[in-house]
């Protein structure tokens, strides 16, 4: 039983107009750095409104502040969802020790902040741009539970921002559609469309396509200023190691604590559940991050716009 939660270059100029999404500009990257995109660490709050009934209420909570078509926290928050897998392997220290403690009830659930709010209320806009580009058919899916293919791996799940259909050769194809709407800090002069994938995507990336059981994935980066897009492509020998650190983390970690916070009272789970707490880093975690360079070393960058001109 849990006590009462605490509150814890170069250019080249050309008009853009329909682009096909075929990929052909292959670009190689190296070395990147792995700053959370959102600053989710325990520290960090936005404060809340308080009522006269006592009640509190975070401003962050307004309805035109959320996704416009993902209304599915109740039913994720009994799972893994793909956003969470970087953080559940150890890409960022105290994230990973945060999640736990959020999966066991602990704590509450990350519901937002400035970073996932932008992202909500842009995402839409980032979409039509996506349509406009490609000129490709986007359908909008319900929240996938993987056991719904694999019974005993319906602890995971994920919630693509879209599945893309679209034809090849005359052929019906259909790959995920991930968008990101990066919010710099709020500081809109530094907003340039991404020219690499950042490291710590691809474990959402690929467990979306493993979950969607679908083989590519147009990843599409949206700013004011412009945006990029990239293909990516489902990597089955990393979705095996990766699904091996997550299952560590879900029935060593959080299955475990689970079950000892329903029969007793913890009051300080940091302490009292100190066997069962994650360490900060999986011990495949670096392992994974230098795959996760390979997957973006065979990513594909089929455009890149500022203001409408392509760049090279």
């Amino acid at each position: 039983m849990m006590a009462p939660k605490s509150n814890w270059k170069s250019k080249s100029i050309h008009c853009i107009g329909l682009l096909f999404t075929d990929p052909s500009n292959s670009r190689s990257y190296t070395s990147q750095a792995l700053n959370h995109p959102s600053g989710r660490i325990l520290h960090q709050y936005v404060h809340p409104l308080k009522f006269a009934s006592g009640e509190t209420y975070s401003v962050l909570q307004a309805s035109g502040l959320q996704h416009w078509f993902k209304n599915w926290q109740k039913v994720r928050k009994h799972k893994l969802t793909a956003s969470t897998f970087a953080a559940a392997i150890g890409f960022w220290h105290r994230r990973r020790v945060q999640l736990w403690l959020e999966k066991i009830g602990a704590i509450e659930p990350f519901s937002g902040n400035l970073a996932t709010c932008w992202s909500n209320i842009k995402e839409e806009e980032a979409l039509e741009r996506y349509k406009l580009i490609t000129g490709n058919t986007v359908l909008f899916p319900e929240f996938q539970v993987y056991g719904e293919r694999n019974p005993e791996d319906d602890w995971l799940a994920g919630s693509p921002d879209g599945v893309v259909d679209r034809l090849v050769y005359d052929l019906p194809s259909q790959g995920v559609l991930e968008i990101k709407c990066p919010f710099f800090n709020g500081d809109m002069s530094q907003a340039v469309p991404w020219s690499r994938v950042p490291l710590y995507c691809i474990p959402q990336a690929q467990g979306l396509m493993e979950i969607m059981d679908k083989d590519w994935m147009d990843f599409y980066v949206w700013t004011p200023k412009g945006s990029s897009l990239f293909r990516l492509y489902r990597d089955i020998e990393y979705w095996d190691v990766l699904k091996m650190a997550l299952s560590d983390f879900w029935w060593k970690h959080v299955q475990p604590a689970k079950e000892l916070c329903g029969k007793s009272v913890i009051t300080n789970p940091l302490t009292q559940l100190r066997s069962l707490r994650p360490a900060p880093r999986h011990e495949l975690c670096s392992y994974i991050v230098y795959e996760s360079k390979h997957v973006v070393d065979n990513s594909k960058l089929v455009m890149r716009e500022i203001y409408g001109i392509l760049q090279n």
